[in-house]
């Protein structure tokens, strides 16, 4: 079985390879075609024309385009994403100072989704047509109507000004202080699991509705099983495609963070990303969205290797 998960994680490795080339290329395409001189970004637009000339032969720009990608290719598997047009940076080690906040935001919005939605949904789908089944559907309906910069404003507004629970902006990482840290993160994690919560909880209640009417558990009655029990294999099989869901779901949290650190002035990837964007700092903004692509294919092949995993008729095809 463990060779045989190898294999797969292989196998989709190799798949992922491609598809990273084919984001690079992309990536690396469309920033070559926003308007703007990285020379005159570091030099400004009053520097003498033999200074920006300079500038853009020490960085390469007067190189055909294939040529410029190579470099940057190779470089970029060495570690080297280049340095900042701003602040002469190495974009790789802003990167990893900004990084760690947004994992922590994120993984807050994941925690905070799934002990909304998994017992949301198995409450909802074992009170059908009752009024725990009714919240249940409601709150799915209403999280994925309401916009997150919405709700989180709204949070902040209520929990951070008016009843001074909790701080309204910053952040504080929670390995230096743990008690601080998790402080700061409860209002933007609320706000960016929630939406996820309610697409779970819509699809484990589906799922969970369709297995209880298989035949196999009435097989399982049968034996004097108890209905507890009944449950327990019901939500087994009812989780593998919800695995799936989940999955897709996290990379999603990871691009949602970017709007949430705007409105918590977090200071993650997003800001980073959102700075790069308004300073024209082109060769950061490649960088940031090469991490971003890089994490959300890696989730998925994750997801992959849980599926796989989980469900054995896929591990019987394989």
């Amino acid at each position: 079985m463990v060779s045989r998960l190898q294999a797969f994680l292989v196998r989709r490795l190799l798949w992922a390879l491609p598809v990273l080339a084919l984001v690079s290329v992309t990536i690396f395409g469309l920033i070559r075609l926003v308007p703007g001189d990285p020379a005159i970004v570091m030099l400004g637009a009053d520097a003498p024309p033999e200074q920006l000339a300079a500038v853009r032969a020490e960085l390469g720009l007067n190189d055909p385009l294939p040529v410029q990608y190579v470099d940057y290719v190779t470089d970029a598997v060495q570690g080297d994403l280049g340095r900042s047009y701003v602040n002469d940076r190495a974009v790789s080690a802003a990167i990893a100072d900004r990084l760690p906040t947004t994992l922590f935001l994120t993984l807050a919005g994941f925690l905070v989704s799934l002990t909304i939605a998994i017992p949301a949904g198995l409450l909802s789908a074992t009170n059908r047509g009752e009024w725990l089944d009714g919240v249940g559907l409601g709150f799915g309906l209403l999280g994925v109507s309401i916009p997150n910069f919405w709700l989180g404003i709204l949070l902040l507004l209520l929990f951070g000004v008016n009843l001074d629970w909790l701080p309204v902006a910053g952040y504080t990482s929670p390995l230096k202080d743990p008690i601080a840290g998790i402080r700061y993160l409860i209002l933007p994690g609320i706000t960016l699991g929630t939406a996820m919560a309610a697409v779970v909880t819509r699809m484990l209640r589906s799922e969970l509705l369709e297995e209880l009417r298989r035949e196999y558990l009435d097989a399982v009655r049968m034996k004097g099983t108890s209905e507890l029990r009944v449950l327990a294999h019901a939500t087994k099989n009812a989780f593998i495609p919800v695995v799936t869901v989940i999955g897709m779901q996290f990379g999603y949290l990871l691009g949602g963070s970017i709007v949430i650190e705007q409105v918590f002035s977090i200071p993650g990837m997003g800001r980073l990303l959102i700075d790069a964007i308004g300073s024209r700092d082109y060769i950061m903004l490649q960088g940031v969205v090469l991490v971003y692509t890089t994490f959300f294919v890696a989730v998925n092949i994750v997801v992959d290797g849980a599926y796989f995993y989980l469900n054995p008729k896929l591990r019987g095809e394989e």
